[in-house]
């Protein structure tokens, strides 16, 4: 792969590098500006592995900065906190992006303004899991195009968003932070302690206090539409250009949201490397100008708000070396009735299973390409074939008749809800068949994503489907059903591909 450019590569000190001038309301790619914020999740362990650094400069200015919206009232039936809320225990934050163009800075119009974009999305949702021991983060993108249940939720206006299937950033869309932190619960079983609302500009203003960051591309970009023209290598780019490269969807990889995503990966693993460099800690009022940055674009809950609460964070954080910061991604495949939108495999409730029990940080040690999930796309019984009953083992109320719902919304004939007694407790989801019902089993199965199976010889014709926890999503198998036995079944790869902060931009 190329290291170097052309004769005359971009300058950080040139605003705009790598960009051709364009008009107030010149074309944008729809809803891919807002993803760049997954870069902007890494701000928050940044942030304070800085401040616990150097110093906090300007408290007063920097702890006005922030804007504090407690939506705890918002989010229901939450799942076990876990252990106490020291600096022992583990730590999970949720950040997700805005695409909001009404802009602090003004800016907004840059972008097709308020009246072309109204309201708020958001295409990005880092997962920022910060071991017990500090040792180790774990920062998990979630594809915004997964194809997940959404659960009833409140929103800011105190109105009802119905529980639904929809992709998962619909979330935000239509409920807000409160109901994108609560459908990341309800489907993960991982407590939030935190969340983080960002907006682009201040992505833009982060890169730009630092100096500028690097990237690395392995082939030109010509792209009008982000705006965006590099040669293949690497550059040092401004905040406006690392925008653009990191919303760019034509003239570089396959495309799709998971390419974007791993591009983005590596520009943030090239900023916690600057970061947290000594040349930057080294430098008060470069770090003084990104913290400002930071704060001034996040609106996060009260007790996040606290300045004291960041620094408090960051001692604990002071001996997290970037090679203890490592990005995931969500494990999916192609979702059948779309392809253009994806599900989650088997794969993912290990990841999720990881980061309940702090286990996240050694799993991804070595990382590896997930199994290709096609050998279990093969269904042979029909999801209206098969007769479902839904026992609520210890989740919270309702959700038995929740999962009914959603199951009977894909196809399946569901013959009640109803309590029961946990078979396995540790299984957020059990399927229990008869002996002659596997195959039905495991179309049931599947709908969960792979959820693991049992036989009950006391079962006949309906399948069992035990619920456990609200860490559960209901997917359409319908097109997988081909009516004759799959060849070679296999389990997914428990495995989760990872990449280390510390990893060459360009590989």
């Amino acid at each position: 792969m190329p290291t170097t450019t052309g004769p005359t590569p971009p300058r950080a000190d040139v605003p705009g590098a790598g960009l051709r001038p364009r008009g107030r309301h010149a074309s944008h790619e729809h809803g891919t500006a807002r993803r760049v914020l997954r870069v902007a999740a890494v701000a928050l362990v940044v942030l304070a592995l800085a401040a616990g650094a150097g110093g906090v400069y300007a408290y007063q200015r920097l702890q006005g900065n922030i804007t504090a919206q407690d939506v705890t009232g918002l989010l229901g039936q939450r799942p076990d906190e876990g252990a106490g809320a020291d600096e022992t225990s583990p730590v999970n934050i949720l950040v997700m992006g805005s695409d909001t163009r009404a802009l602090a800075d003004g800016t907004g119009d840059v972008y097709g303004g308020v009246e072309a974009d109204p309201g708020a999305r958001s295409d990005t949702t880092v997962l920022v899991h910060l071991a017990g021991d500090r040792e180790s983060a774990t920062l998990v993108s979630i594809p915004r195009d997964s194809v997940v249940q959404i659960p009833e939720c409140t929103a800011p206006d105190g109105s009802t968003v119905e529980a639904h299937v929809d992709i998962f950033n619909s979330a935000f869309s239509e409920g807000g932070a409160a109901c994108t932190i609560r459908t990341v619960e309800a489907l993960t079983g991982v407590y939030v302690h935190h969340y983080a609302v960002v907006d682009f500009s201040g992505f833009r203003s982060m890169i730009d206090a630092l100096g500028g960051v690097t990237i690395c591309t392995p082939q030109d970009i010509d792209s009008e539409r982000a705006n965006l023209h590099l040669e293949a290598g690497t550059h040092r780019v401004d905040g406006e250009t690392a925008l653009a490269y990191a919303r760019v969807r034509y003239g570089i990889g396959d495309g799709s949201d998971l390419s974007r995503i791993e591009r983005q990966q590596a520009l943030m693993s090239s900023i916690v490397q600057q970061v947290t460099s000594s040349q930057m800690l080294l430098r008060p009022d470069r770090l003084y100008s990104f913290l400002d940055a930071a704060t001034e674009s996040v609106t996060t809950d009260p007790e996040l708000a606290e300045l004291g609460q960041l620094v408090d964070l960051a001692q604990s954080l002071r001996d997290l070396p970037a090679g203890g910061v490592r990005f995931v991604t969500v494990p999916t495949e192609p979702y059948p009735p779309n392809e253009a939108r994806v599900q989650w495999t088997a794969a993912a409730e290990d990841l999720w299973q990881r980061i309940r029990t702090d286990t996240a940080g050694a799993a991804q040690a070595t990382p590896t390409a997930t199994a290709d999930p096609s050998a279990t796309s093969q269904l042979v019984v029909a999801p209206g074939d098969v007769t479902v009953q839904v026992l609520n083992v210890g989740a919270p109320a309702g959700t038995a008749g929740a999962v009914s719902e959603a199951l009977a919304g894909v196809g399946f004939a569901v013959a009640g809800a109803g309590d029961g007694e946990a078979t396995d407790p540790s299984a957020p989801v059990l399927v229990r068949h008869g002996p002659q019902r596997a195959d039905s089993a495991a179309t049931v199965a599947a709908a969960f994503g792979g959820a693991p199976t049992e036989v009950d010889d006391g079962l006949g014709r309906t399948v069992v489907v035990e619920v456990s926890s609200a860490a559960y999503s209901v997917v359409d198998v319908r097109p997988r059903v081909t009516g004759a036995a799959p060849a070679a079944p296999a389990a997914p790869s428990p495995t989760i591909a990872a990449r280390v902060a510390t990893d060459d931009i360009c590989a």
